[in-house]
């Protein structure tokens, strides 16, 4: 297929800078941040930040520290890449309708920071996770409108022309006692753990058109049809032909890029801490999608009533929060995700984190080698983090790039603090990848 064309003009700009530390398998990024009118950025005055392997604090090549009220920079990418993001922005409310009403100007202090944080990534393609959507489409309009594409201080304002969201599991009642609390109802009683339908759920964003007619929706499927499942015994044969396997959604949404289909395989997994049977429904959630790449797999059928695995030779992207570690972090069994990664269909891009030099000088490093890739808190530890987003390519496109964004709790408008706090209490933090579309 022919190279994408070059990327719109206010693409960000990011290098690469290597050090005698850094794993094959790994690149260090020397990210920035910057105002993206970037046609006018000037290099001098960006700073750059520092991609270390956990606990290396040798032979590190710093550039001079620029001023700190200077606009952050991320560096663009490639002119053929195709950037996809995914972030859980803890954008969601107790009660049904208090979003929308949030968002239907712009104001609302979360909402501005999670914008603030897309805006200094730019992805071409965007899973948005932990975000209400029991008002459907107004809600992605009114987040697109009133705080994409409203830029302040060092961030510009984007909009994207496409979107997707659709009803999820989260807060559907279920009409039965599934915590066994004794009472039927609350969010412990739903299909998706949740207060009321949508909450907590899923927005994709595309700078690239979505073949709608091409979606496969796997929200409904039951999970008692996956081979092998972990659904555990006490469960009730009403609740077994109940219950879907996905807690959110799982979905396939293709996006055309230069007139090739790439399939964004989108879902938010159950916290495995939270609600019942949330860790064996977590591992099936993560395992549907190494079924959904094997071309042995029968069980799978979509809300158009089509059976199969995604189609051979599909190139794909998983992208999501599907809230399990490899190396047991967090509530989450290892198991399935670890069989993932593992997968010869998927490339682990291994996102490093990114330190700013200032930070190096101050000793402000990860000292737990496995932290390096952690993008949120373990909700069963205060201070404990875990690997929970990914961005996971298929093994036939080529990684340029990857790479997770931090905010700094001190300073909430400097992206560039080690695993920070952001102003509305949610710490995970953007995950992204630049691919190339192979032929």
């Amino acid at each position: 297929m022919p190279k994408l064309a070059l990327m719109h003009k206010y693409r960000l700009r990011f290098g690469v800078q290597k050090t005698a530390l850094i794993a094959a398998t790994a690149g260090c990024l020397a990210l920035g941040f910057a105002t993206p009118s970037l046609a006018a950025v000037e290099e001098s005055s960006s700073s750059e930040n520092i991609c270390l392997p956990a606990g290396s604090v040798s032979n590190i090549s710093t550039a001079d520290a620029s001023d700190e009220t200077s606009a952050p920079v991320l560096a663009e990418s490639e002119d053929d890449a195709l950037r996809v993001a995914t972030f859980d922005a803890n954008l969601s409310r107790s009660v049904s309708g208090d979003l929308l009403e949030d968002l239907s100007a712009p104001g609302a202090e979360d909402a501005t920071e999670v914008a603030k944080v897309i805006q200094q990534v730019r992805p071409d393609v965007l899973v948005l996770t932990g975000i209400d959507v029991d008002a459907g489409d107004d809600i992605v309009d009114a987040f697109n409108t009133n705080y994409l594409a409203v830029g302040a201080q060092d961030s510009g304002g984007m909009t994207y022309p496409y979107s997707y969201t659709a009803p999820s599991n989260a807060g559907v009642e279920s009409g039965a006692d599934l915590d066994r609390n004794g009472t039927i109802g609350g969010p412990g009683d739903a299909l998706g753990y949740g207060d009321f339908p949508g909450q907590s759920s899923m927005i994709i964003y595309s700078k690239y058109p979505i073949e709608t007619d091409k979606i496969r929706d796997f929200t409904s499927l039951s999970w008692s049809k996956m081979p092998d499942n972990n659904i555990p015994e006490d469960v009730t044969d009403l609740e077994r032909d109940m219950l879907p396997l996905a807690s959110v959604s799982h979905w396939d949404v293709p996006i055309e890029v230069d007139g090739e289909s790439v399939h964004i395989l989108a879902s938010s997994a159950a916290d495995a801490s939270e609600g019942s049977n949330a860790k064996e429904r977590n591992q099936d959630q993560v395992r549907f999608w190494e079924d959904y790449l094997d071309q042995d797999t029968e069980y799978i059928t979509d809300h158009r009533g089509n059976r199969g695995p995604l189609e051979e030779g599909a190139q794909f992207l998983i992208a999501g929060s599907l809230k399990a570690d490899p190396n047991g972090n967090g509530p989450a069994d290892p198991t399935a995700i670890s069989s993932l990664l593992d997968s010869e269909a998927v490339t682990d891009p291994q996102p490093a984190r990114t330190v700013a030099s200032s930070d190096v000088d101050q000793g402000k490093l990860p000292t737990d080698p496995e932290a390096a890739f952690h993008t949120a808190p373990d909700p069963t530890s205060g201070s404990n983090s875990y690997r929970a987003d990914y961005v996971l390519p298929s093994s036939d496109m080529s990684v340029l790039n990857s790479g997770t964004l931090e905010t700094d709790a001190e300073n909430r408008d400097n992206y560039r603090g080690f695993f920070g706090m952001r102003s509305n209490d949610s710490a995970n933090h953007l995950v992204w990848t630049d691919t190339a579309i192979e032929n």
